[in-house]
């Protein structure tokens, strides 16, 4: 009788071990986790605050989860480049991106993004670079945004994941002269998380033209270069 308690300790640690090791293997798992800035996971935990800043503009956001499979944020941005293109300008935006999970696994993930919003750029002297395209001066420039795209990463090691967007940038600018622009661009990102405190960083790219519609307009080369972090709440 003097051994069973020994043998039910062992038996227990025998049934123990498996948890162990799964909850050991969890924690080094390659990725993200369930949550991601510019990366390919949507966040389905507690909200995160971030702030994104390069070309063209310096933007603060907050994204919540909506469901087990997308969430949604609200952004703020000061613009001092017109998006889309290679022009200065100052402006405002203001947006609400939409993410969708497609895949979700432990080699690939990928989102479905659409991110509608309004930018309004304040009058001053503007033409987009490498056309003969100018806004008019005189006054304030309004704009409706549509873009959509897709996201897809690789976690290539624990907390770290690098992946690629493909976006298709829609806007329609409504005060004269009114211009549909359409935008396709890709480009690499990097994201990489820290355990504690929840702190995320990396580099957002994308590389591609500006299409605008309007009269005597012509295709230019744009793209957006952001360094960002953030911050999971709580």
């Amino acid at each position: 009788m003097r051994y069973l308690p020994r043998v039910l300790a062992l038996a227990a640690a025998l049934s123990l071990a498996p948890v162990v090791a799964h909850a050991q293997q969890a924690q080094h798992a390659k990725g993200l986790g369930d949550w991601s800035v510019v990366g390919a996971e949507i966040n389905t935990g507690k909200p995160f605050q971030d702030v994104q800043a390069g070309w063209p503009n310096v933007n603060f956001g907050y994204t919540f989860n909506l469901s087990k499979t997308s969430d949604i944020g609200i952004r703020f941005g000061m613009l001092y480049g017109v998006e889309g293109t290679t022009s200065t300008q100052f402006g405002l935006g203001l947006w609400a991106p939409i993410r969708f999970q497609m895949i979700h696994g432990e080699k690939f993930n990928l989102i479905f993004h659409v991110d509608p919003g309004v930018r309004i750029y304040f009058s001053g002297s503007n033409c987009v670079a490498g056309t003969n395209f100018c806004y008019n001066t005189s006054n304030t420039l309004f704009a409706f945004t549509f873009p959509v795209g897709v996201v897809g990463g690789f976690p290539v090691a624990h907390n770290l994941e690098i992946g690629g967007g493909l976006d298709l940038n829609l806007a329609l600018n409504v005060t004269d002269p009114v211009n549909f622009v359409i935008g396709p661009w890709a480009g690499p990102y990097v994201e990489y998380h820290f355990d504690d405190p929840n702190i995320a960083i990396g580099l957002n790219t994308r590389f591609g033209v500006m299409i605008p519609t309007a009269k005597n307009s012509s295709a230019a080369f744009a793209f957006m270069v952001q360094a960002f972090a953030g911050y999971r709440l709580f």
